[in-house]
């Protein structure tokens, strides 16, 4: 995509996500843990393959936002609410690089394109689970 390329790798995330749960895919709370990590691994040899005249996190690279909004929902029930919630805290966490996200993202390294996204993931899904707590104790969700 010509312009949000990181948005749009993340709503494939979300839509690959969908489709597995709507097809009764997502049974096992290892699916998509164990997804994340194949995908983070096929995702790191991708980019290590790459031409040498591609800038380091070029834009054309959106497998690291799949596998970082796949981190967000890592032991989430799915829902509808949860996905969308996902894709934004991820979206959010992604752009604003906080707690050291930012640091990994300067490394410029083959494995820092991943893992500053997972490292997204894992503070959005955080989040998330804060967000479905504290909704849920004041009876919203």
């Amino acid at each position: 995509m010509p312009f949000a390329p990181g948005t749009w790798g993340t709503l494939v995330g979300n839509l690959i996500i969908v489709a597995l749960w709507q097809m009764q895919l997502l049974s096992s709370i290892w699916i998509i843990p164990i997804l994340t990590i194949l995908f983070s691994l096929i995702g790191y040899w991708s980019i290590t393959q790459l031409p040498k005249d591609w800038e380091h996190d070029d834009q054309r690279i959106v497998i690291d936002e799949v596998v970082g909004v796949w981190a967000t929902l890592i032991f989430i029930p799915i829902s509808w609410k949860t996905i969308i919630l996902s894709f934004i805290l991820f979206r959010i966490f992604d752009i604003w690089k906080p707690l050291g996200i930012r640091r990994f993202d300067n490394l410029k390294s083959d494995i820092s394109v991943i893992v500053d996204d997972l490292l997204a993931g894992v503070y959005a899904n955080i989040a998330l689970r804060g967000l479905l707590l504290l909704l849920t104790s004041y009876g919203i969700w």
